[in-house]
Parts: structure tokens; sequence; C-alpha cells
């Protein structure tokens, strides 16, 4: 998990130096390779609010790929990458904000980042409406449905995705009769269907469905629904905040079922243990979107964040990503210009082509016209006709004498 190395108090930063991308004479910024100036990218990064600890390792995995790429001599012929980041505060609101000013200020091309689905789905019209690029490490099915103007990756599971990943975990732990009990919220509503279908597929049953708001003063009621009827175990579905609260309840409560939950709610960069306790916590499965992490590419990640072998980061490596796939799509198009550019991003990362996951090796490759096939740290980097993540698989931990001890991965 990550280390206070890791962890910041600013609530807006501001990552590299140097002057904003000049600006043609109609007001665009210069476009073509050889053209002088910075090449200006965003991400909006949760630092404050109930996901603000996942936004320091993005932000050190984010600045890591840009130094890399501009210490080998930048792209578009020698033109540096600048990456300004922003705070999303876990706000929509907060977000667009940020969208805006990344988009009208520092003139990016891309608006990356966005841990979070309500942040995402509210900044998108925004960004779409400028034609420039969104990158994601969120989940709601949403983001990327309706016309996007291809112009949206997700580098994460789909929500969708997440429901069947839980129902496969009941299984493991032999849990037939369970329940939902889950948050309202665009990223998590749309893993309660799936959940139910694959548990009817595997023989299990869900006998209820409590829903709950975020941010509640109590979350008591709930859970006395949700465990009262004594099933195998709960699907519990939160986010950090709310899961500190329902986890004491259900302790308080001394509720026997078994509890299997997102690690956005039961791990947070261990911040959930941190909170609870471990006794509190004992018992708990949790699951999350995992890059792939016995790889060369993943190993790769580890050591240039400079963390020890074996350490498991679930969403920096996306972000690491995101910064990679851009840079690559910009050289294979010869152009920062987003509409154009965006056109190439399943032609530096879907197979065929050699594959590569040493981002300075692969824009030689790229250069040298080289047909590739990138490999990232916190996925395969492959995409859809609609922008969205292939081949994702879930990394599943159990909290186990106050720590999170792997249980196994399921797809």
């Amino acid at each position: 998990m990550t280390d206070s190395r890791f962890v910041v108090n600013r609530r807006t930063v501001l990552a590299g130096v140097g002057s904003l991308p000049l600006v043609a004479a109609l007001g665009k910024p210069a476009i073509a390779q050889g053209a002088t100036g910075n090449v200006p990218l965003g991400m909006v990064l949760p630092f404050s609010g109930a996901t603000g600890s996942y936004g320091p390792a993005m932000k050190q995995a984010a600045e890591l790929v840009v130094s890399k790429v501009n210490e080998a001599g930048g792209i578009l012929g020698g033109r540096k990458v600048k990456l300004f980041i922003e705070d999303s505060e876990t706000s929509a609101t907060a977000s667009v904000a940020a969208s805006k000013k990344l988009l009208e200020v520092n003139k990016v091309e891309l608006v990356g980042g966005f841990w979070g689905s309500p942040e995402a789905l509210a900044a998108k019209p925004v960004i779409l409406a400028a034609n420039k690029v969104q990158m994601l490490s969120c989940a709601a099915n949403a983001v990327t449905e309706g016309d996007t103007k291809g112009l949206i990756y997700r580098l994460q599971a789909k929500s969708s995705q997440w429901g069947p990943a839980g129902a496969k975990v009941m299984d493991k732990i032999g849990a037939k009769k369970v329940t939902v009990l889950a948050q309202q919220n665009p990223f998590i509503v749309a893993m309660v269907e799936p959940f139910k279908s694959e548990m009817k597929k595997i023989g299990g049953e869900v006998v209820d469905v409590v829903m709950y708001n975020p941010d509640q003063a109590s979350y008591r009621a709930e859970v006395e629904k949700a465990f009262g009827r004594e099933p195998d175990a709960v699907f519990v579905l939160p986010l950090l905040t709310d899961m500190v609260s329902i986890s004491k309840e259900i302790f308080r409560g001394g509720f026997s079922s078994k509890i299997v939950s997102l690690g956005t709610g039961a791990d947070a960069e261990g911040k959930f243990l941190q909170a609870v306790g471990p006794e509190v916590a004992e018992g708990i499965y949790h699951l999350q979107p995992s890059p792939s992490i016995d790889s060369p590419s993943y190993a790769r990640f580890v050591k240039e964040m400079g963390a020890p072998e074996g350490t498991v980061f679930l969403f920096a490596g996306n972000a690491w990503d995101q910064v990679c796939v851009t840079v690559l799509a910009m050289e294979h198009a010869k152009t920062q210009e987003a509409d154009v550019w965006t056109k190439s991003v399943r032609e530096v990362c879907n197979p065929p082509g050699e594959p590569i996951d040493d981002i300075v090796e692969a824009l030689k490759m790229v250069r040298q016209g080289k047909s590739i096939n990138f490999n990232g740290a916190g996925s395969t980097c492959d995409f859809d006709e609609k922008g969205d993540s292939l081949n994702r698989s879930f990394y599943v931990q159990l909290i186990k004498g106050g720590k999170n001890t792997p249980f196994g991965v399921v797809s």
C-alpha cells in the first residue's frame, strides 16, 4: 500500500514548470511536429474529500512518466510535456471548475485522472464541448455511453464488471444466500443487477437489496435490514467514509454474516484499517480492479515508484498509463491536436504490434514507424470501440490480523 512518501496536503497542485503553450494567431495552440512550446496535459485527481487518499500516488505516477519522457527528449520533435494537476475534492462541482481551468487557462489537450464517477460524469460535457480528450480511472458505465466523439478512454473496469467479480468471490467463500447493501451513486448502482445475474448463474440467491444515501448521519437501520435476515454474506458497496460508519454498526450489532466489500471502502490505500482498527475490520473481504501484478510491466512500474517489490498499487498505474497512451498517440499522429491524436490511441495500444512496456523505447519505435502494442502499468491498455478497457481482472484481499492479505484474483 502507499506509504507516507506519497501523501500531500495541497488542495491544488501544479506539476512541472515552464511557460504556457504558444498560441497561434487564431487562438489555437501550435500543433504540428517541430512546433515550439510545451505540450500541456491536465489531470483532475482527488486530494481531499472521501476519496482523497488515492490522489497522491496517482500524482506521483503521472509526474514520474512525464519526467521520463522529457528527460528522453520529449515528443513531437523535442517538445516537453507539461503536466497540470487539479484537486477534484471528491466533488462533481469542483471537478467541473477544475476541468474548465485546465481547458481555458492551461489550454490542455487531455483532461485525465478522474478517480470518481460523479466527478467524471459532471466534467464529461465540458470536455467534449471543447473537443478535448477525457481519460478516466472511474467505473460508471454511463461515462462512455452516448456520443463520446471518440474522445473518451477508460483505464479501469466498468461498474457492470465489478458486480460479477463480487459474485465470484461469494462463490469462493461458499456464500449462496446473500444481500446487497449499496450506496446510491452511479458507480455503485450499475454493479447491482450484474451481481444478481452472476449469483443466479452460480446457483446463489440475492434475497434483498438495501440502498442508502451517501453522508447519512446514521446507517443503523440499513445495516440491520441487510444483516438481520442472517444471509451467508452481505455485498457491501461503499466509499471510505460510509464504510467506516457501516463497519462499526456491523461490529456493534454482532452480526455473523460474512462481508464482501469494495476496496474503495474497505481499503482506500490502507485508510480504512487506520480508521476502524483491526478488531472491527477483521474478516472483511474486498476487491478492486487490479493490474497484472505478476507482469514485467507492473514490476517495472513498482520500481519506478520507488516502492518495495510486491507493493500493490491499484490506481496509480492508471495515471501512469494515461500519460503514456497520450504521448504515444500524439507521437503516432504527429500532432497534439486532440481530435486527431485520439484516432491513434488504438493504433499504439491494441494488437497487433510488437508488445512493449517501456515508454521511452515505445516512443522510439513509433518514430521509426514500427507497429507497437503498448502494455501499461495498470492494464494492457487495450480498448474497445467505445474506449472501454479490455482484459481487466480484480484483486481480492482479506483483512486478517490487522493487515490486508492476498486472497486471490478473479476475472
